[in-house]
C-alpha cells in the first residue's frame, strides 16, 4: 500500500479530507495521512496532495510549501477545500492557479479539484433513502474525483519514484543556479560604474564648448559701451575746456595774451594724461571683469604713450602762437581815423584855452598831441583785438587736435584690448576644451576596460546558463518522456 501525504496550511480541512479519502476504498492501494516532520523534504514520497483553502488565496506558507514540492516531489495533486462554505471559491481557485503559474511554472495549467467534505456525510446519510440525491451529493463533494486523480498519479509497480524525486531536486537546483546566473547577468549588465561614466562623459561633451559665444558677446557689448562712454568723456572735456579758454581769453589783456599759449598747452597735456588714465582704467576693468590676468606690456598703451609724448613735444615747440601780421593799409587807415578823432576831441578840449590870449598859442600843439595819443590808443586796441582773435583760433585748433588724439587713443587702445581679450578668452576655452577632451579620452579608456570586463563576465554567465539550461532540458525531457503510468 502506498502512502499519500496531504499538506497545506493550518485549518484548511486536511484531517477531514484524509478521513474522507481513506473511507473511499479502505482496502485500496492507497492510504492517506497528513504531512509530518518525519517526511522531511518529501523526496521519499510518491504522491503529495496540496490543499488550498477557499477562504482566501494562497499566502507565504503555501508558497514555501509549493517551492519544496516543486523541488523534491515528482507527482503533486491539488485540491481546494471548503467550497460549500464560500460562494466565491471559483475566483479563489483561479487566483491560486495564477499564483501557481507565476511562482512554480512546472504546475502551470494543473487542475485544482474542488472539495466539500461535509457533503460526504450528507451523501452517506441519504444513500439508503435517496440514492440519486446521495450520488449527486457525492459528486458535489468531489472526493471520488480527487481519489481517481490521485490514483492516476501513482507510480507503476517497481518504478523508482525516489530517483525521480531526486532528479526533480537536481532539476530544481539547476533552475535556481540558472536563475542566480540570470540575476548576476542583469546586475553585470546594469553596471552602475559604467552608467555613471556614461553620464559623466555625456555631461563633459555637452559642456565642452559651452560659454564661448556668450563670453565673446559679453566682451563685445562691454567694449562698445566703454568706447561710447570714453567718447562722451572726450567730447565733454573738449566742450568744457573750450568754454573755459574762451572766457579766459576774453578777459586777457596786455602781456597776458602772449603767455596764454603755455596755459593752453598745459590744459592739453593734462587732458591727454587724464584720457590715458580713463582708457587704462576701463581696459583694466574689462580684464578684471573676466578674471583674466592682463599682459605685462600692453602694446596699445606704449603706442599711445609714444604718440602722446610726441604730441607734447609738438605742442611745446612747433605749435606756437602765430606771429602778428605785418602792418597793412587797414592799420594806417586806423591811424588816420584815430588822429582825426583825436584832433577833433583835442579841439573840443582846448577850445576854452583860446579865450585866454596867453594860452591860445598852446591850443595847436595840444590838439595835435591829443590827436596822436588817441591814434596810438586806437592802434593798440585794434592790435589786442586781433591778438585775441588769433589766440582763439589757435586755441581752437589745439583743442581740436588734442580731441582727435584722444579719440584715436581711445579707438586704438580699446580695439587692441578687445583683440587681446578675445584671444585670451579663446585660449582659456581652448584649454578647457583640451582638458575636457583629455578627461573624455580617459573616461573612454575606463569605459572600454569596464565594458570588456563586463562582456567577458556576461559571456561566462551566458555560457554557464546555457549549459545549465541544456542539463535542465535533458532532465525535464527524461521526467516527461520516461514517466511510467500506474496500472
Amino acid at each position: 500500500m502506498i502512502d499519500v501525504v496531504i499538506t497545506g496550511r493550518e485549518n484548511a480541512g486536511k484531517s477531514a479530507l484524509v478521513d474522507a479519502l481513506n473511507a473511499v476504498a479502505p482496502r485500496g492501494p492507497m492510504s492517506f495521512r497528513e504531512w509530518t516532520e518525519e517526511d522531511g523534504d518529501g523526496v521519499q514520497l510518491p504522491v503529495v496532495v496540496m490543499v488550498f483553502d477557499a477562504a482566501g488565496s494562497m499566502g507565504s506558507t503555501e508558497l514555501a510549501e509549493l517551492r519544496r514540492l516543486n523541488a523534491n516531489v515528482d507527482r503533486v495533486v491539488f485540491a481546494i477545500t471548503k467550497t460549500d462554505m464560500h460562494q466565491n471559491w471559483r475566483q479563489v481557485r483561479d487566483r491560486d492557479a495564477q499564483l501557481l503559474a507565476i511562482h512554480t511554472p512546472r504546475f502551470t495549467a494543473v487542475e485544482i479539484h474542488p472539495i466539500a467534505t461535509p457533503l460526504v456525510q450528507a451523501s452517506n446519510d441519504r444513500r439508503d433513502t435517496d440514492p440519486d440525491a446521495a450520488r449527486a451529493l457525492a459528486e458535489s463533494a468531489g472526493i471520488e474525483a480527487l481519489y481517481e486523480a490521485i490514483r492516476a498519479e501513482l507510480p507503476a509497480p517497481g518504478a523508482d519514484y525516489v530517483a525521480r524525486n531526486l532528479l526533480w531536486s537536481v532539476t530544481g537546483a539547476l533552475q535556481e543556479a540558472r536563475a542566480h546566473r540570470q540575476r548576476l547577468s542583469r546586475e553585470v549588465q546594469n553596471n552602475p560604474e559604467i552608467n555613471r561614466l556614461h553620464r559623466v562623459r555625456a555631461e563633459l561633451l555637452r559642456n565642452r564648448g559651452a560659454g564661448r559665444s556668450e563670453e565673446l558677446g559679453s566682451l563685445r557689448s562691454d567694449v562698445q559701451l566703454a568706447r561710447v562712454e570714453l567718447g562722451h568723456d572726450v567730447a565733454e572735456w573738449a566742450r568744457a575746456t573750450s568754454a573755459a579758454t574762451r572766457a579766459e581769453i576774453d578777459a586777457l589783456g596786455g602781456s597776458a595774451i602772449e603767455s596764454y599759449p603755455a596755459r593752453v598747452r598745459s590744459l592739453v597735456r593734462a587732458g591727454l594724461s587724464e584720457n590715458d588714465q580713463r582708457v587704462g582704467d576701463r581696459i583694466d576693468a574689462l580684464w578684471s571683469a573676466r578674471s583674466i590676468s592682463q599682459p605685462a606690456a600692453e602694446p596699445a598703451a606704449e603706442e599711445s604713450d609714444t604718440s602722446d609724448a610726441a604730441s607734447s613735444r609738438v605742442a611745446s615747440s612747433g605749435a606756437a602762437l602765430p606771429a602778428a601780421p605785418r602792418r597793412g593799409a587797414e592799420d594806417y587807415v586806423m591811424v588816420l581815423i584815430g588822429a582825426s578823432v583825436g584832433v577833433g576831441l583835442g579841439r573840443l578840449v582846448v577850445s576854452p584855452l583860446s579865450l585866454v590870449p596867453v594860452l591860445e598859442i598852446l591850443t595847436i600843439p595840444l590838439t595835435l598831441l591829443l590827436g596822436g595819443a588817441v591814434a596810438v590808443w586806437m592802434m593798440r586796441i585794434r592790435r589786442q583785438i586781433a591778438a585775441r582773435t588769433r589766440l582763439r583760433e589757435w586755441t581752437t585748433e589745439q583743442l581740436l587736435d588734442a580731441r582727435g588724439k584722444m579719440e584715436r587713443s581711445v579707438g586704438t587702445r580699446i580695439v587692441n584690448a578687445e583683440q587681446q581679450l578675445a584671444a585670451a578668452i579663446g585660449g582659456r576655452f581652448d584649454e578647457k576644451v583640451a582638458a575636457t577632451d583629455s578627461d573624455v579620452r580617459q573616461i573612454e579608456v575606463e569605459l572600454r576596460e569596464l565594458t570588456n570586463h563586463r562582456d567577458r563576465e556576461l559571456a561566462t554567465l551566458a555560457t554557464e546558463a546555457s549549459h545549465i539550461s541544456e542539463a535542465m532540458d535533458r532532465g525535464l525531457r527524461f521526467l516527461e518522456d520516461a514517466r511510467p503510468a500506474a496500472d
